[in-house]
């Protein structure tokens, strides 16, 4: 077990927690990568704006000068361009409210996820530095490199879990109704072909219907769901077996949230 889980410490506080605080943790991850994606988008949208104010001055000369015949592709350029420029701007300002927010708004935005008050969520945050306190660390070399969740290691405080997901959800023990394996899937470009990705995931599901996952091995994910279930024996499992994606995945949640 000691591969997978580890107890809190100093060392990992000091390194991970800014003032011993998970959310400040979040925020310094957000800013982090929120400051390279705002630099990139940056010079796309000048490289779009001065695209676009080329195309709409060859398009005013083709007018002015009755070159009707690319007329049409012309200002065909001109609206994608358009269409890019917009995009970035409403990706800029996704990224600059991104960077603006603190401590207190991660709370509120993993209250609301969570289905919790944010006194709560306050509470997992001190339960979370103190020594009695498993880091979760559920994958292993590139998978753990790879991982599609921001923040890699999840936490298991007294009360409460929480697998690190990109909203932050944090659930009570007491309240999982379900640990179980399945997996998502996504396309890589690979050539001129695509290439179906399988991810192995463990779901978490709670009485209020919140569900949360993370990227897991086959080894760490059994063991998760044997510590779990020495906290909570009412905790469904699946009998440890995968489930796949889609109908069969709702029907389970449905049957579970109902009690059958």
């Amino acid at each position: 077990m000691s591969d997978f889980f580890a107890k809190m410490n100093e060392d990992y506080v000091q390194k991970h927690f800014p003032n011993r605080s998970v959310f400040e943790g979040v925020t310094k991850s957000v800013k982090g990568s929120s400051i390279f994606a705002l630099f990139f988008f940056t010079l796309l949208s000048a490289g779009a704006v001065y695209g676009l104010a080329w195309a709409i001055g060859r398009t005013a000369e083709s007018i002015s000068e009755g070159e009707c015949d690319l007329l049409g592709i012309a200002i065909g350029i001109c609206v994608f361009l358009a269409l890019v420029v917009l995009g970035c701007l409403a990706m800029l300002y996704f990224l600059i409210k991104q960077l603006r927010r603190k401590r207190s708004d991660h709370i509120a935005i993993s209250a609301k996820r969570s289905k919790l008050p944010k006194s709560e969520i306050e509470a997992f945050e001190q339960q979370a530095v103190a020594s009695d306190c498993y880091i979760l660390k559920l994958t292993a070399g590139l998978d753990r490199l790879f991982a599609t969740v921001a923040y890699r290691d999840g936490l298991l405080t007294r009360d409460y879990i929480y697998l690190a997901d990109a909203a932050q959800t944090v659930l009570r023990v007491d309240d999982l109704k379900a640990c179980f394996f399945s997996e998502y899937t996504y396309y890589i470009k690979t050539g001129k072909s695509s290439k179906k990705v399988h991810n192995l995931a463990i779901y978490l599901l709670a009485s209020n219907g919140v569900t949360t996952f993370a990227d897991t091995t086959e080894k760490a994910g059994l063991a998760l769901m044997a510590l779990l279930k020495e906290r909570n024996s009412a905790i469904d499992t699946n009998d440890g077996k995968l489930l796949p994606e889609g109908a069969a995945f709702d029907q389970y949640k449905q049957r579970i949230l109902k009690g059958q």
